[in-house]
């Protein structure tokens, strides 16, 4: 079985990348139980990697925003590594761009938690 959402460290950053073009509410559940996990490990810095996906449905997008306040109430800090043009512009129509910072490489989403230091 093929994994569909890939999870990497780097300097304390928990990348997660789902391996899916079009992520829908079926691959929501097992998202939002991925960012679960990773809550209660104390993990305070995410990034979620979406450069693979071209579409997203309304549930893994509501997830990702979930996933985001709760990030944000906890003291942590979620970050979005840049998907295809169709996906920024969900970002961008629903006022969720100036909230969610969205980064064109995972490098700079990782990089980007040192200045938060």
């Amino acid at each position: 079985m093929d994994v569909l959402f890939e999870k990497i460290c780097v300097n304390e950053v928990f990348v997660i990348v789902p391996h899916l073009i079009c992520p829908t509410f079926i691959e929501a559940n097992e998202f939002e139980e991925i960012i679960n996990e990773h809550i209660s490990f104390g993990h305070m810095r995410l990034v979620v990697d979406l450069s693979m996906c071209e579409h997203i449905d309304s549930t893994f997008f509501g997830e990702i925003i979930k996933s985001f306040k709760k990030m944000a109430y906890i003291g942590g800090a979620l970050r979005i590594v840049e998907p295809s043009n169709p996906i920024q512009d969900i970002f961008t129509h629903t006022n969720t761009r100036r909230l969610i910072d969205l980064y064109k490489t995972r490098e700079d989403a990782i990089k980007s938690f040192d200045s938060d230091s």
